[in-house]
C-alpha cells in the first residue's frame, strides 16, 4: 500500500470516529447539529472509500454527496452559532 493510500485510509478512520462522536454529541447530549456532523463525515467515508476504489461510485453520486457533505456541515454551523 502506497503512502497516500496510507494517508487516505488513515483518514477514513478518523472520519469514522468523528462521526460516531457527532451521534453520541446527537443522542446523549440531545444537540440536533450531532446528527449533521454525523451525516458530513459519513458521506466523507463514502466519498474517500471512493477514491481508494473501495466503492465504485459514479462522479456525478459523488459530487452529490460532497454538495450534501457541505450543506450538512453549514447546518451543523448554523445551530452550534445559535446554541452560542
Amino acid at each position: 500500500m502506497s503512502v497516500p493510500d496510507v494517508v487516505q485510509f488513515s483518514s477514513v478512520l478518523i472520519e469514522i470516529i468523528i462521526a460516531t462522536v457527532a451521534i453520541v454529541i446527537a443522542t446523549k447530549k440531545q444537540k440536533t447539529y450531532g446528527w449533521l456532523i454525523a451525516l458530513t463525515f459519513a458521506l466523507y467515508v463514502l466519498f474517500d472509500l471512493s477514491r481508494l476504489g473501495a466503492l465504485p461510485l459514479a462522479a456525478d453520486l459523488i459530487s452529490g454527496l460532497f454538495l450534501i457533505a457541505s450543506l450538512s456541515m453549514l447546518g451543523a454551523i448554523w445551530l452550534m452559532y445559535r446554541d452560542g
